[in-house]
């Protein structure tokens, strides 16, 4: 078993799983101080109401300002209430309920061990990208599952942050995974797996909705020739809808609103004015306001009203928001947010700009090649480079996205960053083959000799 364990095949992806597990323990060794030195918000706030039997809610007092204490500029809410919970969908269930569980298993608050899961999680990420990229090139293979597994905004966030980002990869890498195996070698069980992880996905972080379906539309694209074509599409909608049935269920039932998967769409609209803009366009009376008619309201009904509110000024901000909003969103996606750039600490430089703007330098040219031979030649494009198509759906879906709602964390482009290493790798590829490739005087003197 031993020997079959460490073949050829097997002894690689072990390797690199290894290495990746290695890197974070020892992080979490020299950074981890304890578990009550650790910031948590949404998604560790829901699991320890889970867990004390409160439901998947969120306290009252946290909503305060997650809704509208964040928005003040200069006011105050009207006497608030501060006890108590209520129910939510702010947050997609996967992550919060995998805390839950770990919560119960090694204790409340024990974030040391949920670093560990991290780990974990974060070195099946690397070896699965070794599998899925080792049968198109086996050095291509190694430099990305390496990229992932030491690129150091990846190592350190999957020990110090208690929120979903490391989950979210994780799916992403085994989306790609299953993609690869659907449009490879076809069958109802590789594109059921596909809509699987599709729905878990979605379940971990709705802004992957665009993206899971450009993917699985490209998949069908690929595969549309095959005997069994409808068949397999079936599989994969099947899968995701059951997947995401449970939650869309429950949220109608506490809601009383179909089809519910993310229920705070307004007011991470007005997060992004607020935090990645010049500030809400909502006035410090009508937030009052509108806390204090929120009181007894569901969450889904105080978001219609700040989408209301937000509608009603549209009009006469809707230059602002197209000329600065959006292109601010859009850098500081592909850049930092205001708060990084304004105070950069040293070991922010260091551990998190410089790796980035080296990946950036490294992926922008193939990413660029790639585009290229997009735009001349789409239809043999699309047929051969199905890995680099897979990268562009998801960086593309990303963008659109956090250039309309904001991008005020840099942790919602570390996706992007995943795929960004695929282009970084090709283009290293393209420079080693023209460094490697002989010159026409060599060629001539090779061929007279």
């Amino acid at each position: 078993m031993l020997r079959s364990l460490l073949s050829h095949r097997t002894a690689p992806t072990l390797i690199i799983f290894a290495v990746a597990l290695a890197v974070r323990l020892i992080a979490l060794v020299a950074t981890f101080e304890s578990n009550d030195d650790v910031a948590y918000y949404d998604d560790a706030k829901i699991a320890f109401n889970v867990i004390a039997g409160r439901g998947f809610s969120i306290d009252i007092n946290y909503r305060n300002w997650l809704f509208y204490e964040e928005f003040l500029d200069s006011g105050t809410l009207d006497n608030p209430i501060v006890e108590g919970v209520k129910p939510t969908a702010s947050k997609q269930p996967l992550y919060p309920l995998l805390l839950s569980l770990m919560f119960v298993l090694f204790g409340a608050k024990n974030f040391a061990a949920v670093f560990v899961l991290h780990a974990f999680i974060a070195a099946l990420t690397a070896a699965i990208l070794f599998v899925a990229f080792r049968p198109l090139s086996a050095w291509r293979a190694v430099a990305i599952a390496a990229g992932v597994a030491l690129y150091p905004a990846f190592v350190i966030h999957s020990i110090t942050v208690p929120e979903s980002t490391t989950v979210v990869l994780f799916l992403v890498a085994l989306l790609f995974l299953c993609f690869r195996r659907a449009t490879e070698a076809p069958s109802p069980g590789r594109w059921a797996a596909t809509g699987l992880v599709s729905g878990l996905l979605v379940l971990s972080e709705p802004v992957t909705l665009p993206f899971v379906v450009l993917a699985v539309a490209y998949a069908a694209f690929l595969t549309r020739a095959q005997p069994r074509f409808p068949v397999h599409v079936s599989a994969a909608l099947v899968l995701f809808v059951l997947v995401l049935s449970p939650w869309v269920v429950r949220n109608y039932v506490v809601f009383h609103r179909f089809p519910v998967v993310k229920s705070i769409v307004g007011n991470v609209f007005n997060w992004g004015l607020e935090r990645s803009g010049r500030g809400s366009w909502i006035p410090d009376e009508r937030v009052i306001a509108l806390e204090r008619e929120g009181r007894y309201k569901s969450e889904v009904e105080e978001d219609e009203a700040i989408r209301r509110e937000l509608r009603a000024l549209f009009p006469s901000h809707w230059k602002e928001y197209v000329t600065y909003n959006v292109p601010m969103n859009f850098i500081h996606f592909w850049w930092d947010v205001d708060r990084r750039l304004e105070q950069p600490s040293t070991a922010w430089i260091v551990g998190r700009m410089v790796p980035y703007a080296a990946l950036l330098l490294f992926a922008l040219p193939g990413l660029a090649l790639l585009l290229l031979d997009l735009a001349r030649q789409p239809a043999r494009t699309l047929a051969t480079a199905p890995a680099d198509i897979f990268a562009v759906c998801l960086i593309g879906s990303f963008t659109l996205v956090y250039s309309i709602f904001g991008a005020y964390m840099s942790r919602y482009r570390f996706p992007v960053e995943l795929c960004l290493i695929f282009f970084a790798v090709r283009t290293l590829e393209l420079l080693v083959a023209r460094a490697t490739q002989p010159s026409p005087a060599r060629r001539a003197a090779a061929t007279s000799v």
